[in-house]
């Protein structure tokens, strides 16, 4: 026997008008590809969620899930039901911004979470051309590691995210741009200043700064050095790039960063070379898959997109 929907088989009636918020529960469902998942998004309870996708079921006649090795599948009927519905709250989304710049044009909020490096290099300038063009819109910025502003978008608590593209975030809508090498950085008067690159191989006789590999940074370095055949060994751990470019600084040790680090800092104070083999990381955009930005969020994320996008000086590009 077939499985079946875990929610039983749709009743048998006339069909009723779902409702705009079960049509949500549907929408989050499909996107997410979980209950727990979607009322996560929608900052509700799973039984709440799973209430309202039974009475989709019940009102629709329609069998939209089917449970295989403990996941929900979706039936052809709910494939066919999403492609109307993702337009439905793409229309809803664009009529909400409407409302919002139509009701107050000139003054608003955005709340922004960012990992430090975006929150000290891009969106300073990016909140600098904002209120040159829009002075009454305000912006909060929170500064967090990336699962930390991941989550924040996930839960409403801020427009958008500012992160790297090796950020785990299979729940948000993604958008990477601004491409950066990974470059080695020491203290001024090291001796890689007479080196036109640095190598891994250049690394093993140095003490490694780094993050620890239970973070994306330093689990994506863990893994490109292994597949370069090297075991490096991290001397000490950070959380922030600014963090591992002071103990540079003093000294300590050598580390790989993303340019954009380096450009709040004087360039004399470094040795700045390109590593090799090049390891490529992007900036990524985090936002909500269920709820639309606002039209204040996306004027400062256009100017968020100029800024990375643009030539920044001091930086390796290749």
């Amino acid at each position: 026997m077939s499985p079946r929907s875990h929610l039983g088989l749709a009743r048998s009636h006339e069909p009723r008008e779902p409702s705009f918020a079960q049509l949500g529960v549907f929408n989050a469902i499909m996107i997410s590809g979980s209950v727990s998942r979607a009322a996560k998004l929608l900052g509700m309870t799973q039984s709440a969620a799973s209430k309202m996708l039974r009475q989709l079921e019940d009102d629709t006649g329609l069998l939209l899930f089917e449970r295989a090795h403990q996941r929900l599948v979706p039936t052809p009927q709910a494939l066919r039901l999403q492609e109307s519905v993702e337009h439905l709250y793409g229309s809803y989304g664009v009529v909400q911004r409407l409302i919002g710049s139509l009701a107050n044009p000139d003054h608003g909020n955005v709340t922004v979470a960012a990992i430090p490096t975006q929150a000290a290099t891009f969106i300073p300038q990016a909140v600098k051309r904002l209120r040159e063009r829009q002075p009454g819109i305000t912006v909060t910025l929170e500064i967090l590691a990336n699962q930390p502003v991941v989550d924040r978008v996930l839960n409403g608590q801020a427009d958008f995210g500012l992160v790297h593209d090796i950020t785990a975030s299979p729940d948000t809508r993604n958008e990477d741009l601004g491409p950066q090498h990974l470059v080695c950085v020491a203290a001024r008067g090291h001796r890689y200043a007479s080196l036109d690159h640095v190598t891994a191989q250049d690394l093993k006789s140095e003490t490694f700064l780094s993050y620890g590999p239970q973070t994306n940074f330093g689990s994506f370095l863990e893994i490109a050095f292994s597949e370069a055949g090297l075991h490096m060994p991290v001397a000490v751990e950070v959380t922030s790039s600014a963090a591992l470019l002071a103990l540079i600084r003093a000294g300590v040790g050598v580390g790989l960063v993303e340019p954009a680090a380096i450009v709040p800092f004087p360039e004399e104070q470094f040795v700045v070379r390109p590593f090799r083999p090049s390891l490529l990381i992007h900036s990524r955009i985090v936002r909500s898959r269920i709820r639309p930005l606002t039209r204040h969020a996306e004027l400062l994320l256009d100017e968020y997109r100029a800024v990375v996008t643009a030539p920044q000086p001091g930086f390796f590009l290749g």
